[in-house]
């Protein structure tokens, strides 16, 4: 039996939006002081974790929400142009057929989210959907959300494509599957502490909590 509840990142795990930050981040990274990665430099940082990447792009913690501000306005006005990653939707709509209550929680507005979903035909399929405007910290997010849905801790998966959603799961003592199909590498993921990472979407619908397995 799978998880009762399966929790999503957004952007990099739902949502393949990564070229689209990266035209964003041109675009406003120069008012911003952002030092602009290109090529193979780009492709390296997405190995570091997620503060050594903005040290190195020149985004301090005290700059950190003026640029989360800008960037998210920036993702709002294309935000009905962006695509599931493909096999996304069918994953969806089988868990949901299967009875898994399904929510999102990113770092991302939930009025961007639900753009895209609703472009996308998938914004019914969530019984809810948490934009947490901080970038560290869904931890907390996560175990405020059990607290207030009444969420057992060995019920939920987070599924994410960053270092910083695993060290969240870890923080609020939920499972994790890490995803390898979005912007940071598999390798920076299990060094971080993810021992489920995926490879494909289709993957979203054999993972099973350890426990059902005698682990």
């Amino acid at each position: 039996m799978r998880y009762p509840v399966m929790v999503f990142d957004f952007d990099g795990t739902l949502a393949d939006s990564y070229a689209a930050g990266v035209a964003i981040f041109q675009r406003i990274g120069p008012e911003l002081g952002i030092t602009i990665l290109e090529g193979d430099e780009l492709e390296a940082a997405r190995a570091l974790p997620t503060r050594q990447f903005l040290k190195k792009v020149g985004v301090s913690l005290w700059k950190l929400p003026r640029v989360i501000r800008a960037y998210q306005a920036a993702a709002a006005e294309t935000a009905h142009t962006l695509k599931l990653f493909a096999g996304i939707f069918e994953s969806l709509n089988q868990l949901h057929a299967d009875g898994v209550r399904l929510g999102i929680l990113s770092s991302n507005r939930e009025d961007t989210i639900r753009t895209c979903l609703r472009a996308n035909d998938v914004e019914h399929l969530f019984e809810f959907v948490i934009g947490y405007p901080k970038l560290f910290g869904k931890g907390r997010a996560l175990r405020r959300l059990m607290k207030e849905r009444q969420i057992a801790r060995t019920d939920l998966l987070y599924i994410g494509d960053e270092s910083r959603d695993v060290i969240a799961a870890r923080k609020a003592r939920v499972e994790i599957a890490a995803v390898a199909w979005g912007f940071q590498t598999e390798s920076i993921l299990r060094e971080t502490g993810a021992t489920t990472v995926l490879h494909k979407p289709e993957q979203l619908l054999d993972v099973v909590p350890t426990h059902q397995m005698g682990i």
